[in-house]
C-alpha cells in the first residue's frame, strides 16, 4: 500500500519547502561558506525523492521500505553531524588556536556516539531502527549542547555571529531539541507508533526549514577579514583579565548543569 492522499499532500509540502531552501542556498553560493550544510540540504531533497519512489512501488509497510528508510536516516544523521561541524568552523575559524583545540574534540565525540549506539542495540529485535535512534538521540543532545556553548562563548567574548549563521543555528538547535525529546519518548515504541513519531518529526523539521529560509532570504554579507590578534606584550598584560573571565564562564556553565 502506498501513501494516502493526506500523506502525499504533506510529503509534497515538505519537498517544496526543502527545495526552496536548497535553491536559495545555491543562489546565495552558501556552498563556499558552509559546504557540509549545503550538502545536507541536497541530501534532504534526494532522500524525499528516493523514499517516494520506494513507497510508490513497494508500499509503506514493506520490508524494503523499512530498511531503506532507516538506512537513509543513518546517512542524514551523518550529514547533519558534518553540518554542525561546519557551523562550529564558521563560528571559530577566525580564531585558529581555539578551532584547532575544538576540532579533535568534535571528531572524538562523534566516534564515541557511534560506538555507544552500536553497544546499546545488542540483542534487540529491531537492531537497525534502535541503533539509529540511539545514535540520533546522542547526536541531537550533543548538537544542542555544542550550539548553546558556541553561542554563549561568542556572546560572552563579543565574537560577531553572521546573520545567516545565527538563523541556521537556531533551526538546527530547535530541530535537535525536539528530536532528542521525541526519540526518548518513543524509544521503546517507535515501531508501534511510527506514524505519530514521523508526523512529530516532520512538523519540527518544517519549522526548522523556516528558520533556514529566513537565513537565506537576503544576500549573504561580504566576508569579514580575520580579527587582528594582540601582540605578545599586550597579551601578557591582558592575560590575567581573560583568565578571570574564563573562570566566570566556567562557573556559569556549571551552575546551568545543576
Amino acid at each position: 500500500m502506498g501513501l494516502s492522499f493526506l500523506n502525499s499532500v504533506q510529503w509534497a509540502a515538505t519537498v517544496f519547502v526543502e527545495l526552496a531552501v536548497l535553491l536559495l542556498a545555491l543562489r546565495r553560493r552558501l556552498f563556499w561558506r558552509l559546504p557540509f550544510f549545503t550538502t545536507y540540504l541536497c541530501l534532504l531533497v534526494l532522500n524525499e525523492g528516493i523514499l517516494w519512489v520506494i513507497y510508490r512501488f513497494s508500499g509503506v509497510n514493506s520490508y524494503i521500505s523499512f530498511e531503506s528508510y532507516w538506512t537513509l536516516q543513518a546517512l542524514l544523521i551523518l550529514a547533519r553531524a558534518l553540518a554542525v561541524y561546519d557551523i562550529c568552523r564558521a563560528l571559530l575559524t577566525s580564531y585558529e588556536g581555539i578551532w584547532k583545540m575544538c576540532r579533535p574534540l568534535l571528531i572524538l565525540l562523534a566516534a564515541i556516539l557511534a560506538v555507544g549506539a552500536t553497544i546499546s542495540t545488542n540483542n534487540n529485535a529491531h537492531h537497525l531502527a534502535t541503533a539509529i535512534l540511539a545514535g540520533e538521540r546522542g547526536l541531537e543532545l550533543t548538537v544542542v549542547g555544542v550550539l548553546i556553548f558556541g553561542l554563549i562563548f561568542c556572546r560572552y567574548y563579543g565574537v560577531e555571529i553572521e546573520h545567516h549563521v545565527a538563523w541556521i543555528v537556531l533551526g538546527l538547535g530547535f530541530y535537535s531539541a525536539v528530536q532528542a525529546a521525541s526519540n526518548t519518548l518513543f524509544q521503546y515504541s517507535v515501531t508501534r507508533h511510527f506514524a505519530v513519531w514521523q508526523d512529530f518529526r516532520h512538523a519540527s523539521f518544517n519549522i526548522a526549514t523556516i528558520f533556514w529560509f529566513v537565513a537565506l532570504w537576503k544576500p549573504l554579507p561580504a566576508r569579514q577579514p580575520a580579527p587582528v590578534l594582540l601582540g605578545q606584550g599586550e597579551y601578557d598584560r591582558l592575560a590575567p583579565q581573560m583568565t578571570l573571565r574564563l573562570r566566570e564562564l566556567n562557573t556559569r556553565l556549571l551552575e546551568m548543569w545543576k
